[in-house]
């Protein structure tokens, strides 16, 4: 049996949609008996009511290697200690940068912060630039509002991770008061810190235990399955796929992929809007 874990964002999901192509590389896939695994830093709860459910999520890594589903069943879950949680969010705090906290039953933030995180979905057309990206906001406006609750104190939390936002707009007087490289260098020695971009523009990061990758959910797969290494694929475009690309036989760098990331892998397929993934399975035979 072959497998492929496949990152989300950037990869098969752009602007929570996923194209044609994909899907149709996803039925060529499973009719050829391939394992498609998730891979994604999202936690469950960023999942459930996407577009990605369409790919199957029988078994999946979520969370950055947080946590690992095998066949419908939680069989690994890791998360942030009380002292690292509190570390990182009363950091946060003192630089009131915007936040929010992922466990697997929700995602949360402090008390009055989902309307400062509203301002990074605008559903003017003076800001917004165009009525089709008003519409996509609302469409977000409404599944984030439904996703996010807010809560007094995160104690008693299983958090998998922290996401953090670096966008001017959620800041007041849209000054950032702490960038990536502000944060990589307070936290990078004790936790995996990973930047993130939205649609090509940098957008902030998470943060989570350093001995958490998705390099762990991807050897509990293999294991399970049994799995010879070579048969084993990835494809991803971020900086918290490094670790799964760079350790398994097959490893595919999405053409909107950062340098660092395409410099591991073994191939560099085009961007996600050039019909990339369904490219990169075209090339390695699986489809």
């Amino acid at each position: 049996m072959k497998v492929l874990f496949y990152d989300a964002d950037g990869t098969v999901l752009t602007k929570n949609k996923i194209c044609e192509s994909t899907y149709e590389a996803f039925r060529l896939l499973q009719a050829n008996g391939i394992l498609t695994v998730l891979s994604t830093g999202r936690s469950l709860p960023s999942i459930k009511s996407t577009p990605l459910e369409d790919l199957g999520l029988t078994n999946c890594i979520t969370a950055a290697g947080g946590c690992v589903i095998i066949n419908n069943q939680i069989v690994s879950h890791e998360y942030l200690t009380e002292e690292q949680r509190d570390e990182i969010t009363d950091y946060f705090d003192q630089y009131h940068v915007p936040y929010n906290v992922e466990c697997n039953d929700g995602l949360y933030t402090r008390v009055g912060e989902k309307q400062r995180q509203l301002r990074r979905m605008p559903i003017t057309l003076e800001e917004a630039g165009s009525l089709a990206e008003v519409e996509r906001n609302i469409d977000r406006r409404h599944h984030f509002l439904n996703q996010l609750k807010e809560v007094e104190s995160f104690k008693g939390m299983h958090v998998n991770k922290i996401h953090w936002y670096e966008d001017k707009r959620m800041y007041d007087d849209g000054i950032i008061t702490l960038s990536v490289e502000d944060i990589q260098k307070h936290f990078s020695s004790r936790y995996n810190v990973n930047p993130l971009s939205f649609n090509g523009n940098r957008g902030g990061g998470e943060i989570n235990d350093k001995a958490i990758t998705k390099k762990k959910g991807v050897d509990m797969i293999i294991k399970h399955f049994h799995i010879d290494p070579s048969d084993a694929y990835a494809i991803g475009d971020g900086y918290n796929d490094l670790q799964m690309l760079e350790n398994v036989h097959h490893a595919i760098a999405m053409g909107n992929a950062p340098e660092d990331v395409k410099k591991v892998c073994s191939y560099v397929t085009k961007a996600i809007d050039e019909d990339g993934f369904y490219k990169a399975m075209k090339h390695y035979h699986l489809i």
